[in-house]
């Protein structure tokens, strides 16, 4: 994992759980990068905050004043742009908690603010694991197709967001080391959920992507989902060639 990506979520846990992780020393635009890693992840106010929890280590206080103000407006504005949470129906602890897994499936799989959502539900697992009927759970997961997808989380929740696999109110894998390279891949690799896939016809008869790259890395990451979500996976490569057809012309 790139240092920037590992001081990224070193910044977010402190911000979130303020857990106390040492900074590696970084130049100015490689903080710069980890700021624009998170706009691009929408979770600028939680990167400041853990800014702020660990100001008082050397690597940190280092960085020009002015910079820090730069990010500082960009928390503000983050947090007053943020829509405010709808309140929907009240919903049991083990239910809520699988909505949760279920957005943050979804997130993963679109690559569209995932970060998020996933210190979305490193919070519930905080404030309500000790309330959740874990054989209730269970059979939420099952009933939603997640008990896979659940194994991948809770590596993601440990191993980025630093909970111990105790926490998890949901059965993982107590080796979660074994995930090390899939979680390093998901964690480096820079969100694209705002690139959308188009598709040209132009004067032919056969309709061709504008942007072969972005399919690749579409497919790619659809790929990687196949053995915890497969049906989702193969749903939404089909979903987003569908969607990006819309963009033709007749």
């Amino acid at each position: 994992m790139h240092i920037i990506t590992r001081n990224f979520f070193r910044l977010l846990r402190a911000g979130v759980f303020g857990q106390q992780d040492k900074v590696e020393p970084m130049s100015v635009w490689k903080w710069n990068r980890l700021f624009l890693l998170a706009t691009l992840h929408g979770v600028e106010a939680e990167a400041y905050e853990g800014l702020e929890v660990l100001s008082d280590q050397f690597f940190v206080q280092i960085i020009p004043s002015e910079q820090r103000s730069q990010w500082a407006a960009m928390a503000v504005d983050a947090r007053h742009s943020r829509p405010a949470p709808e309140k929907g129906e009240a919903a049991s602890v083990e239910e809520a908690l699988a909505e949760g897994m279920q957005r943050l499936s979804q997130a993963l799989l679109t690559d569209h603010f995932w970060v998020g959502e996933l210190l979305a539900l490193g919070e519930q697992i905080r404030e309500k694991s000790s309330a959740v009927h874990r054989d209730q759970l269970k059979k939420l997961i099952s009933k939603i197709h997640l008990r896979k997808m659940a194994q991948l989380e809770g590596a993601l929740l440990v191993q980025l967001m630093g909970l111990q696999p105790e926490e998890l109110p949901f059965d993982i894998r107590k080796d979660t080391k074994a995930m090390e390279p899939l979680v390093d891949a998901i964690a480096t690799a820079i969100p694209r959920g705002q690139l959308q896939l188009k598709f040209t016809q132009g004067n032919h008869i056969f309709v061709s992507a504008n942007n072969t790259s972005g399919v690749k890395q579409h497919l790619r990451r659809s790929v990687r989902f196949m053995p915890f979500c497969p049906k989702d996976s193969i749903l939404n490569i089909y979903t987003t060639f569908a969607r990006s057809l819309t963009n033709i012309e007749e």
